[in-house]
C-alpha cells in the first residue's frame, strides 16, 4: 500500500518483526508493514479501515481509533476474530502546525509482551515489594484490609469513594477472587447514612431454590411445611437502615426476580404468605462474574431487573491485567502470615515472586493469598524457592520463549497429564469472558470445567 507526504515508511519498518500500520486522522490504513498481517491474522488493508473492522467484529477494539478520540498515546491488548492476541500502541502523529495528521501503531505478539514485561519487572517494580497502599475496612465482626498498588486500582477505589456518599445500587463486576465483597464492605463502611447500620451478605447461588423467596423477603408463621411458627425476618428487614449485598445476582431463580424488582422500586417488601407491606430502608450493593447483558439476550436474567441493578457498574479487573500489584500484594499476605502463624525466620526467595509474574492467575488475588500461605506453613526450608512451587505454577517458565508449559520434573503420567489439561484450561480461561465461554471453546460442559477448577484448587 503506497503513501505519501509525511508518512514514507522506512525500510526499517518493512523488515521489523513488530507489526507497523499508519491511519489518516479518520482511522483510514495508509500504510501496513509485512509483520502485521501474521501478527493480527488478517490483511488489513482489505478493510480500508479501522471502522470498518470494528464494524464486521475482525477485532474487538482499535487503539488508533481510540487514540484520535482521546488525542494521547493509547495502549492496550487487541483480539482479532481469528483468536490473535496483539499488544498495540497507537500514537498520533503530528504536522508541522501542531494538528494530529494521523496515527502510527506498533503491533507484537501478546506472548512476547508478556515475556518482556516479565524482564523488565526487576527494574521497574522491585520498589513495588514495599509500596503499597492499605484501606482499613471496619465491620462488626472483623477488620478488612483492601491493598493496592497500581494507578487502576486507585482510580476504582475513587469511584467506590465517590459511590459511598450516595444510595445509588451499585453492580460490582469481577472474576471470582478480584475482591468484590471487600469493596462491597468499602462502600458500606465510608456510606455517611449507612455506616451504624448492618452490612448483610447473601449468596444468591447458595440457597437452595424453593427457599430463596422466603430467606430474602422472610415469611409468615405456617405459610408451609417446615416454617418457624413465629414466622422469620428476610434478608432484607435485617439490612434495613444499611447495606444488603447480593453475591452471585446472576444465580438468582429467574421467577423471584420479578419480586425483587418490586423491592427496589417500591421501597417495601411483603413475607410470603402475608398480605403487609413492609417498609425497607436498603442500600443494595450487588456482584456477579457472570455476563448479565448475555444472560438477558438469552432469556437467562430480567431485563428490567438488569437496567434497574446496573445504575453504577463498579468493574474490578482481574489480577493478571494489573500484574504489578503481584509485588506488593505477596509482599502483604506474606507478612500477613507470617505475623499469624509465626513465622518470622521464613523467606521468600525474590525469584518466586518473579516467576509468578508470568502466571495467568485464574483464581485472582485469592488464589495468591493462598499459594502465598501455603508456601509459609508448607515449604520445607526457611527460604522458599522456585522449586518449592505446587506442579501447576511450574508450567509457567520466564526463560523459555514461546513455551507455556515446560517439564520441569518427571512424574507419574496421570499428574502429569492433569498438569497439562490444567494448563490448557488456564489459557482458555485467560482467552474468555467467562466460564460458559471457556467451556464451549474446550468443547466441554460448563459444570465439566467447573468440576475440574475445583479439582485443581483443591490441589
Amino acid at each position: 500500500m503506497k503513501i505519501s507526504g509525511a508518512f514514507n515508511p522506512t525500510d526499517l519498518l518493512e523488515y521489523s518483526n513488530d507489526g507497523f500500520f499508519i491511519t489518516d486522522v479518520q482511522g483510514r490504513l495508509l500504510y501496513c508493514n509485512p509483520a502485521t498481517a501474521p501478527l493480527v491474522g488478517l490483511n488489513l488493508p482489505e478493510f480500508g479501515s479501522m471502522e470498518t473492522l470494528l464494524k464486521k467484529k475482525m477485532i474487538n477494539r482499535s487503539t488508533a481509533m481510540e487514540a484520535i478520540q482521546k488525542k494521547s498515546t493509547v495502549a492496550g491488548e487487541v483480539r482479532s476474530i481469528t483468536g490473535k492476541r496483539v499488544m498495540a500502541t497507537s500514537a498520533l502523529v503530528y504536522n508541522p502546525a501542531g494538528r494530529p495528521d494521523g496515527v502510527i501503531c506498533n503491533i507484537r505478539d501478546f506472548a512476547q509482551h508478556d515475556r518482556e514485561e516479565h524482564f523488565s519487572w526487576e527494574s521497574k517494580n522491585l520498589d513495588a515489594l514495599e509500596n503499597y497502599k492499605t484501606v482499613h475496612i471496619d465491620s462488626r465482626y472483623r477488620r478488612y484490609e483492601l491493598v493496592y498498588s497500581s494507578n487502576i486500582m486507585e482510580k476504582i477505589i475513587n469511584l467506590a469513594t465517590s459511590l459511598s456518599k450516595v444510595d445509588s445500587t451499585v453492580l460490582i463486576y469481577g472474576e471470582t477472587g478480584v475482591g468484590k465483597e471487600l469493596f462491597a464492605h468499602f462502600i458500606h463502611n465510608r456510606s455517611p447514612t449507612r455506616k451504624g447500620g448492618p452490612f448483610i451478605k447473601i449468596n444468591c447461588a447458595s440457597i437452595p431454590v424453593n427457599l430463596v423467596e422466603a430467606e430474602l423477603f422472610g415469611y409468615e408463621p405456617g405459610s408451609f411445611t417446615g416454617a418457624l411458627k413465629n414466622g422469620k425476618k428476610g434478608y432484607f428487614e435485617l439490612a434495613s437502615g444499611g447495606t444488603l449485598f447480593l453475591d452471585e445476582i446472576g444465580e438468582l431463580p429467574l421467577e423471584v426476580q420479578p419480586k425483587l424488582l418490586n423491592v427496589l422500586q417500591d421501597k417495601c417488601t411483603f413475607r410470603v404468605g402475608g398480605t403487609e407491606a413492609i417498609p425497607v430502608d436498603v442500600r443494595i450493593v450487588a456482584a456477579t462474574n457472570r455476563n448479565l447483558q448475555t444472560m438477558v439476550a438469552e432469556g437467562k436474567f430480567r431485563e428490567d431487573l438488569y437496567f434497574r441493578l446496573n445504575v453504577v457498574p463498579l468493574e474490578i479487573p482481574p489480577l493478571r491485567d494489573r500484574k504489578i500489584e503481584i509485588p506488593a500484594l505477596f509482599t502483604y499476605f506474606q507478612n500477613k502470615f507470617q505475623k499469624k502463624y509465626a513465622l518470622d525466620n521464613k523467606e521468600i526467595s525474590l525469584d518466586v515472586i518473579k516467576h509468578l509474574y508470568c502466571y495467568p492467575w485464574p483464581g485472582n488475588v485469592r488464589e495468591l493469598a493462598n499459594l502465598v500461605e501455603r508456601l509459609l506453613i508448607v515449604g520445607p526450608e526457611n527460604t522458599i524457592r522456585i522449586a518449592d512451587l505446587p506442579a501447576p505454577y511450574h508450567r509457567f517458565h520466564p526463560d523459555l520463549p514461546g513455551k507455556r508449559f515446560t517439564v520441569h520434573k518427571i512424574a507419574p503420567l496421570r499428574e502429569m497429564t492433569k498438569d497439562f489439561e490444567l494448563a490448557v484450561i488456564t489459557k482458555a480461561i485467560e482467552r474468555s469472558k467467562n466460564q460458559k465461554e471457556a467451556a464451549e471453546m474446550l468443547e466441554i460442559s460448563s459444570s465439566s470445567l467447573s468440576r475440574k477448577l475445583k479439582d485443581k484448587n483443591r490441589g
